[in-house]
């Protein structure tokens, strides 16, 4: 039966490589989207786990775009006082304050734009992955700079070269090299705290505290206690990953009824083509069922034939996946909040399996009308049409 559906399938070469390319760009969009929204949830937990951080300090605005640009290593338009640092460090549940300030160097003849970020040596305790390739792994003077590894290279600059900032009128000597975090480390220029607010012209400012307290059970009474900070408000880790979370549902959903529609134009597809084919071979059809075929083997003959070109297009549909979801993760990523570095498509044999049995469960819906049909016909028919 299955020889016969696929030979019957190859007689209109043109129409089943046009249905198996619906079928294929419908799974693939499905699988590419569904994978990037696994990827990202994945990513931004684990980048926020690895931060260390329970709460952050930012200074007055949106909450979680100030926390988001400092965990991204970006800089802020307002500041917070240093006297809020002494505040946060009085309070009996803070484990841990670390006070950090981030500015940006803009290089235009080199189209580019460094980021330096002041750190004091309390950050090092809510940095786990702070491990160096080479050199020292905190600052031993003044003019000490600490590179990420993506910086070092571009910089070209090994433990104990001289780094010179034209732009800062200021020149460096690189003490360590970090190792590859995955993180937004890497492209950073870690400098000693009151360096940088010297540099920067920012005497006793910040630009956000992170913090770790001795007990989490204690957040809710640390966030009150901190919110009567002037001009500084907190935001905790977790209400900033479901605010995101939701913010990435919204879009999900707008990105998910684009590839439910791809989906249906490639269930129409089958749909078109076994009505078609039906339809071509209504004589055959009805010899068959003549010659003794029943019903029920007209629907599975019908059926084999949606399910070849199911399996056809979901191969079809994870391979177009595997080259081009990329592509179209270079696409998205830009405008999804806190996206973590590295690469956010997973497209696992769970994810795999799921698409299989949906598109093999949308080609049974297209098959059921045509073999309804096919079914149908009655056997005196072929001696009518000979």
């Amino acid at each position: 039966m299955l020889r016969l559906a696929l030979r019957n399938l190859l007689r209109r070469p043109l129409r089943l490589a046009l249905t198996i390319c619906g079928v294929a760009l419908g799974t693939a969009v499905w699988m590419t989207l569904a994978g990037l929204g696994d990827g990202y949830r994945a990513g931004l937990r684990t980048e926020l786990d690895r931060a260390g951080v329970q709460l952050m300090l930012v200074p007055l605005g949106c909450p979680y775009d100030a926390a988001a640009r400092v965990l991204k290593g970006r800089t802020l338009e307002t500041s917070l006082p240093a006297s809020a640092l002494d505040a946060v460090r009085s309070d009996p549940a803070v484990a841990v304050a670390a006070p950090m300030l981030i500015a940006a160097v803009p290089r235009p003849e080199e189209n580019r734009t460094d980021l330096w970020v002041g750190l004091d040596e309390a950050s090092r305790h809510l940095k786990p992955w702070w491990h160096m390739t080479a050199g020292r792994d905190w600052f031993s003077a003044t003019n000490g700079a600490i590179l990420g590894s993506e910086a070092a290279l571009i910089e070209l600059r090994a433990p104990g070269d001289a780094l010179h900032s034209p732009e800062l009128r200021q020149t460096f000597r690189v003490e360590g090299v970090l190792e590859r975090s995955g993180t937004s480390d890497d492209s950073l220029f870690f400098i000693p705290l009151r360096t940088a607010q010297r540099l920067f012209a920012q005497d006793d400012r910040l630009t956000a505290i992170a913090i770790r307290l001795k007990d989490p059970a204690e957040l809710r009474a640390v966030v009150q206690r901190l919110q009567q900070i002037p001009g500084a408000q907190v935001v905790t880790m977790t209400e900033m990953m479901g605010t995101f979370l939701r913010l990435l549902g919204t879009v999900r959903t707008l990105l998910m009824a684009l590839a439910i529609v791809a989906c249906a134009v490639g269930i129409l597809g089958v749909l078109n083509t076994l009505l078609a084919a039906v339809v071509e071979r209504t004589p055959e059809l009805c010899l068959l069922r003549a010659v003794g075929a029943s019903r029920t083997q007209m629907v599975f003959l019908v059926a084999s034939e949606s399910l070849l070109l199911a399996v056809a297009g979901t191969a079809a549909g994870v391979g177009i996946a595997g080259v081009g979801g990329h592509a179209i993760e270079s696409l998205v990523k830009p405008f999804l909040p806190l996206a973590p570095t590295g690469t956010l498509l997973q497209l696992g044999p769970d994810r795999m399996t799921q698409c299989a049995l949906a598109a093999v469960l949308g080609a049974l819906v297209a098959a059921a009308y045509p073999a309804w049909c096919a079914a149908r016909l009655p056997p005196a028919l072929a001696a009518k049409t000979e």
